[in-house]
């Protein structure tokens, strides 16, 4: 049985909440109270006052109220936007004057309704966009409309997107076998050097330094001090070298081969494993007898022939293929 607790800590709304205004921002030097309600340049009217407690569940139901479709269109604009790594509104934190117009109003709109209409749910609107023929296209590329459109601003394929650092790093590791599927337990400092998910990172908003930021910002994650609608997408000489240089990347490579070594004995059945695994295709014959034809260039120890090994795992493990979603 739980403890029986004689005491239990409760919510309960704090009456009026009325503010002053705080004048030049200055809260020492008051001006007039600036009564409770909804946005004025949101609600497009003079919006009633709140009365009722707190006035935090009115100001949830003006939030969320049909007459309120910016709410609405928000939401589904950033689902879009992580579905297909551009959103309807380019400007996904500015849909006034100075942000970007969507490039498919009807759509924007439309799917705004049926987030209303479906009870807001999240999961409806996931299936809606995902089940669409517009998400499930391939992303082959068409020279003719390619000429049209260069930026597929239009969706007439969908856009090759680079993994986040949190996604590419976890595929790694669970493709050479090194990743621990536990759940819970404390957070990592450096979570380069660990085998857990890179959820499991160490970050911190008041500014604190960790050794996993090093590696996990040179692929683009966010400083946490500050919100971020969309990641930016960087192509910097950082990131080659550490794709070529890093111990990260030869220990992977390493582990790998390992694995492969244990699982088969023929060259060219460890290189269609390896495809299998990492990019879950088997390898044209063009690309075997590339493989086969580097790793038998030298007979030498087998030390020689362990490094080319790696060397050609630290290859593949590094393509775009794998950190690229098609």
């Amino acid at each position: 049985m739980p403890p029986d607790y004689p005491n239990a800590h409760v919510l309960r709304e704090g009456g009026n909440g009325n503010m002053h205004v705080a004048l030049r921002g200055d809260l020492r030097k008051r001006g007039d109270i600036a009564p409770r309600r909804f946005l004025r340049l949101v609600a497009g009217a003079e919006p009633a006052e709140f009365t009722d407690g707190s006035g935090r569940k009115e100001l949830a139901k003006a939030v969320t109220d049909r007459n309120n479709p910016l709410t609405s269109r928000v939401i589904v604009n950033r689902i879009w936007m992580h579905h297909f790594g551009r959103a309807l509104v380019t400007s996904p934190s500015n849909f006034g004057t100075l942000g970007q117009k969507p490039s498919h109003p009807e759509l924007l709109d439309w799917l705004a309704s049926e987030l209303m209409d479906n009870g807001w749910s999240i999961k409806t609107l996931h299936k809606a966009i995902m089940m669409s023929s517009t998400y499930r296209q391939q992303s082959r590329f068409r020279e003719v409309e390619f000429a049209i459109d260069g930026d597929n601003k239009y969706l007439w394929r969908m856009s090759p997107r680079r993994m986040t650092i949190e996604s590419w790093r976890d595929a790694l590791l669970q493709a050479t076998g090194e990743l621990e599927w536990r759940l819970h337990g404390s957070s990592h400092r450096d979570i380069a050097n660990a085998r857990q998910r890179t959820i499991y990172a160490a970050s911190s908003r008041s500014g604190e330094a960790f050794p996993s930021d090093t590696f996990l910002r040179l692929f683009d994650f966010p400083v946490m001090r500050a919100t971020i609608a969309q990641r930016p997408s960087s192509t910097v000489p950082q990131q080659f070298l550490f794709l070529m240089n890093s111990g990260f990347m030869i220990q992977r490579s390493n582990h790998f081969v390992d694995y492969l070594h244990r699982h088969s004995t023929e060259n060219s059945q460890r290189i269609e494993q390896a495809y299998r695994l990492l990019y879950a295709r088997q390898p044209t014959q063009e690309e075997i007898n590339l493989g086969v034809n580097f790793l038998e260039a030298s007979a030498g120890s087998d030390d020689v022939k362990i490094n080319r090994w790696v060397q050609y795992a630290q290859v593949l493990l590094s393509s775009n293929e794998l950190m690229f979603v098609r």
